[in-house]
């Protein structure tokens, strides 16, 4: 059986997560998101919850609570199992129609199931993107530099020249126009490559991203390109840092 390619509409998680690796299925969401108002909409909530949870704090509940749940439980008269009197005599006609609600339910579960796996995968890449950002933070010749853009805000970048990773974070962004995003650059003397896309600015932050592959001589540079990036510049760059 041929495996079906996912759908679009289940990737808006991994788009606010910054975890579609696959650079062929990344164009294709940015494509969809600008035609489909629904993940549109989707994708800015799911930023917004993003950045709640991150600030979010747990909250213990009362002491009392526990014991006035298992009073009630106690009180609550277990309803004895219910027996269908009529199920012998059920009609011939309902068998088809049972048939067709096992159908039902059959293709819902592996509905289901491509969604959970899909979950899944989405998890597991930003787990490894959390690790690799936590170990460009941890690494021991880990170095900070700050640059104001000329969109406005401050990129914080951390360097690991050890590890050839750097991580990007910028404070005070505008938020751009529909269609059009923030594009990272590692700009060496050799070429010109992409270093990812920033995720829409939230409250004028925007990032962590991650960024592989540093050379020596590499400048980081960012630029406003059509969404889902570009495979070279296409605008002036906002900010050039000359990288350790």
């Amino acid at each position: 059986m041929q495996l079906l390619r996912p759908d679009l509409h289940t990737l808006t998680g991994a788009h606010v997560l910054d975890a579609i690796d696959d650079p062929a299925e990344q164009h294709r969401f940015a494509r969809h998101l600008r035609r489909c108002q629904a993940c549109a909409a989707e994708v800015r909530g799911l930023q917004e919850v993003a950045t709640s949870l991150a600030l979010a704090t747990a909250a213990e509940p009362p002491p009392a609570m526990r014991e006035r749940v298992m009073a009630a439980v106690r009180r609550m008269r277990q309803l004895p199992p219910e027996i269908d009197h009529h199920a012998r005599s059920r009609p011939p006609r309902m068998i088809p129609v049972l048939a067709a609600v096992a159908a039902v339910a059959v293709v819902l579960a592996c509905v289901l199931g491509i969604r959970l796996y899909s979950t899944q995968r989405q998890l597991a890449a930003a787990q490894a993107r959390a690790q690799a950002i936590n170990g460009v933070l941890s690494a021991p010749d880990a170095r900070v530099l700050s640059a104001r853009t000329q969109a406005g805000g401050v990129a914080t970048v951390v360097v690991s020249a050890a590890r050839r990773d750097l991580t990007v974070a910028v404070a005070g962004l505008r938020r751009l126009p529909a269609g059009e995003v923030y594009q990272l650059w590692l700009i060496g003397p050799p070429r010109t490559r992409s270093a990812g896309l920033l995720p829409a600015p939230v409250g004028g932050r925007a990032g962590p991203v991650l960024a592989t592959g540093l050379a020596s001589g590499d400048r980081l540079g960012m630029t406003i390109e059509p969404a889902g990036g570009t495979s070279q510049p296409t605008t002036s760059p906002l900010i050039a840092l000359p990288l350790p």
